[in-house]
């Protein structure tokens, strides 16, 4: 099946349930939480987000962010990793990459660069910064090519947890 279309998220809230489906497959995790967390993401400050849908109406990919603001979980435990000056640099004011998924059947056809494109296209942050399993080669090689490079190494994100990467990206100059 071929991708017919791609929809902003914000404008489709009932693709919501669709959204959580698709990472449970992808990530291949039970999280009943992790609807929650998408739905409380989506009433946050700049929120943003993309959906690619088959010739069915099924997703296939999805990409979302958000403006990263002090008080924010994530914001907090990326904050911790960096000096005041680096801070500044590139978490204050910044747009947090927050996911990106793309249905393994649709993989390697262009349609996560296009996701995260068209998900940072129109930001007027200066910076963006997204975190990746450190094991994620293929990941952090496609966020290379689109211009991100590696911040922080070895960022744990949670204590019984693998280790993460922070990537950012100059958005504006």
């Amino acid at each position: 099946m071929t991708v017919m279309e791609i929809v902003r998220i914000d404008e489709n809230a009932s693709l919501l349930k669709q959204i959580a489906a698709l990472y449970q497959e992808v990530w291949n995790k039970e999280d009943r939480s992790w609807e929650e967390r998408l739905v409380r993401h989506s009433g946050y400050e700049g929120f943003r987000g993309f959906a690619a849908l088959n010739d069915n109406g099924e997703i296939v990919g999805y990409s979302y962010g958000y403006t990263s603001l002090p008080g924010q979980f994530y914001h907090n435990l990326m904050a911790k990793e960096f000096a005041e000056s680096e801070y500044d640099k590139w978490l204050k004011g910044c747009f947090e990459f927050v996911e990106l998924a793309v249905h393994p059947a649709h993989r390697n056809q262009g349609l996560a660069k296009e996701l995260i494109n068209l998900l940072l296209d129109g930001v007027v942050h200066k910076t963006a910064v997204l975190t990746t399993q450190q094991t994620n080669h293929s990941a952090q090689k496609l966020y290379e090519r689109l211009g991100w490079h590696v911040l922080k190494h070895s960022f744990y994100p949670s204590a019984e947890g693998e280790p993460y990467v922070i990537m950012g990206r100059r958005l504006t100059t």
